[in-house]
């Protein structure tokens, strides 16, 4: 399986199909879905690090808390990731180093308010993972 995302149009939502190979792919995927619907594009230098670390009992639980740490990174922090490093990463846990850069100045093509459980499900076997992640706009 190829890792990539697609943006799905939603009512008054945003969705993003993720397909990957493994674990640390997909999360990175789900992030730089995350960032495209921002309209945000991840760089290769950053002068801000932070690393983040989930653990939940399920997929679904990673994914929502990494997309909602990425949302508050960006609209409270006014992080912009320039390199997502996945440095762990299952069903039940992520650890994550971000690379980005600090700015008041932030243009965003929209604002997302959270990541939604809507018909969320995380689908994992031998060909990789598949997911679709419905964000609230």
């Amino acid at each position: 399986m190829r890792a990539g995302f697609r943006i799905l149009p939603h009512t008054s939502e945003m969705g993003l199909e993720v397909t990957a190979p493994d674990w640390a792919s997909f999360y990175r995927c789900a992030a730089e879905g995350l960032l495209a619907i921002y309209g945000l594009r991840p760089g290769k230098h950053g002068t801000a690090e932070v690393d983040r670390s989930f653990a939940a009992e399920t997929p679904e639980d990673i994914v929502v808390s990494w997309l909602t740490e990425l949302i508050f990174l960006i609209g409270t922090e006014k992080l912009v990731p320039a390199k997502i490093e996945v440095l762990k990463a299952g069903p039940q846990d992520l650890r994550v180093v971000i690379k980005g850069n600090r700015g008041n100045d932030i243009s965003l093509a929209r604002e997302i308010k959270a990541v939604t459980y809507h018909g969320l499900e995380v689908e994992s076997g031998r060909s990789g993972m598949k997911a679709r992640i419905i964000l609230d706009l």
